[in-house]
């Protein structure tokens, strides 16, 4: 919006000026600095100014050999890191190196093992890890089961095949929710410090605390005593210990599968 400003000229008379808008804050870039494709030989041969310009910064770093990626990693003391790599097992492996300095390092680990799953590059003994993702191969297999099964039926059986859980005479509660959510799913609500939990059921309803409400706002008002928008207030875990907001997964329109 651009906001209009009076100002009084030098005859007295009233001038409408354009008041200048606000400068936008840039937003902090990963990569500060970086240095890439140089001989090993500069490390070797001026050691100190390589450390000096890495500083105690953390950062990405790339070892190749004959044009080939050799090995990639992270540190958190970049400058160490190398040092070691041209003295231990990697020593002999690699003729170049990239270094990419970073502003913060807490992602570190995970970007690492990340880097390492995507390009496994043969200096690598690890394929790295990813502690708080979830394999998604599962839900896939048994999404591909159901859905065979479904259409086996429906080539076999005289009768018309059909979903009896998204079935309207069966659904009591959130028909939306019966799409989007696997029948048990484990909802959670974090509210004044304390932690609620709830199911989602395969007619559409949730049971919170041994009762069944038609709709997650019904639940939500059950725990926070007032009106609330239930999509907004419930939870999802997406990953082990990342609790997602359902309005994010209603706003997907993607269904959740166990």
């Amino acid at each position: 919006m651009v906001t209009i400003a009076r100002e009084a000229d030098s005859g007295g008379d009233m001038v409408q000026t354009k008041a200048k808008r606000p400068r936008r804050l840039k937003r902090e870039a990963l990569v500060f600095a970086h240095l890439e494709r140089v001989s090993k030989d500069l490390l070797l041969d001026h050691p100190d100014i390589v450390r000096e310009l890495i500083g105690r910064n953390a950062g990405v770093y790339a070892l190749y050999r004959k044009n080939k990626l050799y090995y990639v990693g992270l540190a958190s003391a970049l400058r160490n890191r190398l040092t070691a790599h041209g003295k231990n097992r990697h020593g002999n492996s690699w003729d170049h190196f990239s270094v990419y300095l970073t502003i913060r390092d807490q992602h570190l680990r995970e970007i690492e093992a990340l880097l390492l799953r995507i390009t496994r590059p043969p200096g690598a003994r690890q394929t790295g890890k990813l502690a708080q993702s979830r394999d998604m191969k599962r839900q896939i297999m048994r999404a591909i089961r159901t859905k065979q099964a479904k259409h086996l039926s429906s080539l076999f059986d005289w009768r018309q095949a059909r979903d009896e859980s998204a079935d309207p005479k069966n659904v009591r509660g959130d028909s939306e929710l019966v799409r989007l959510l696997p029948s048990g799913a484990k909802l959670r609500a974090d509210y004044k410090g304390k932690v609620y939990r709830a199911r989602a059921r395969r007619d559409g309803t949730v049971r919170y605390r041994g009762v069944n409400y038609e709709s997650l706002s019904q639940a939500g008002k059950a725990v926070v005593r007032r009106a609330v928008n239930g999509w907004w207030l419930w939870k999802i875990e997406r990953g082990k210990g990342n609790w997602v907001r359902l309005t994010t997964i209603r706003r997907a329109g993607t269904p959740v599968y166990k």
